[in-house]
């Protein structure tokens, strides 16, 4: 299997945009123990269906459901291609491995006193913004105004910044899009551009390995329970579609699929309660 994972990483996964989590999946699954030994140590026609429901099942006793499934996609493919392309299998032994069930979709928002919390913890309060923390806590208030995903905020370079939108050419799901931004979100980018417009420059110069570190220390310092850096996604689309209708907050957030939006809009009843009132005239209410 190990000659299996290697081939995979250089014809398949390379050039991909998620070549470097392909990559390391594949160097785990080789080390993966399987009845006691290294997946990456048995020979492919020597691997049985059941090998893989208890593969499964180890994963599941380390990580969440939603992890194990996006891993058996991977894990699918290889055994896949290996059958269909490089015939070295008759049977895809994966092909009857059950997905663990779907947990409950996550619905966590960012208050306003977390992100208080967090500017202290993160730093933000002293100027320049120069270190990792401070680089991180702007991509974080950046994600609170813009809906936008981590990878793409790092991504960002000062030639797809024009006025108030910021153009992406790469995304998640491959199509490019216009990110208009608001007030704060233009002072937010501007405190970590500095004045400094290279076209390639990086406004915010942080991989992802550090970024998610530095953010996952700054919420135990500020004790914060739950709270994850793509959650300022739900709070952010939640925002947003206070402000446009759906088709906009669509184009904004990159959703193609109106239904996959609404799994991040997550308005209270409260929120929705004073909107309803708030836009009532004495007339209707008479």
């Amino acid at each position: 299997m190990q000659q299996v994972f290697d081939r995979y990483g250089v014809e398949r996964s390379k050039g991909k945009k998620g070549e470097r989590w392909e990559v390391i999946r594949l160097k785990r699954f080789a080390a993966d123990l399987v009845s006691g030994k290294p997946l990456g140590e048995y020979v492919i026609s020597e691997v049985t269906t059941a090998d893989l429901v208890a593969w499964r099942d180890m994963r599941l006793g380390r990580v969440k459901p939603a992890s194990v499934s996006r891993e058996m996609n991977l894990l699918k493919h290889v055994f896949s291609t290996a059958t269909k392309e490089w015939g070295l299998l008759r049977v895809n032994p994966m092909e009857d491995v059950r997905r663990p069930a779907k947990a409950k979709r996550r619905k966590r928002r960012v208050f306003r006193d977390e992100i208080d919390k967090l500017t202290d913890a993160l730093d933000l309060t002293d100027h320049p913004w120069v270190s990792e923390k401070q680089i991180t806590g702007a991509m974080f208030l950046f994600a609170v105004e813009t809906a936008m995903r981590s990878g793409e905020i790092r991504a960002i370079q000062n030639r797809h910044v024009t006025g108030n939108v910021i153009h992406l050419p790469e995304t998640k799901n491959d199509h490019a899009r216009d990110v208009p931004l608001t007030t704060r979100a233009l002072e937010i980018l501007e405190s970590v551009r500095k004045n400094r417009t290279e076209p390639d420059q990086h406004p915010f110069a942080i991989d992802a390995e550090s970024r998610d570190s530095v953010f996952r220390a700054a919420v135990r310092k500020a004790k914060i329970e739950n709270l994850h850096f793509h959650d300022t996604r739900h709070e952010a689309i939640t925002r947003l579609a206070k402000r446009l209708d759906i088709l906009d907050l669509a184009r904004v957030t990159g959703h193609r699929n109106l239904n996959e939006l609404l799994t991040y809009y997550e308005a209270s009843g409260d929120e929705l309660a004073e909107r309803l009132n708030s836009s009532t005239s004495k007339d209707e209410t008479r």
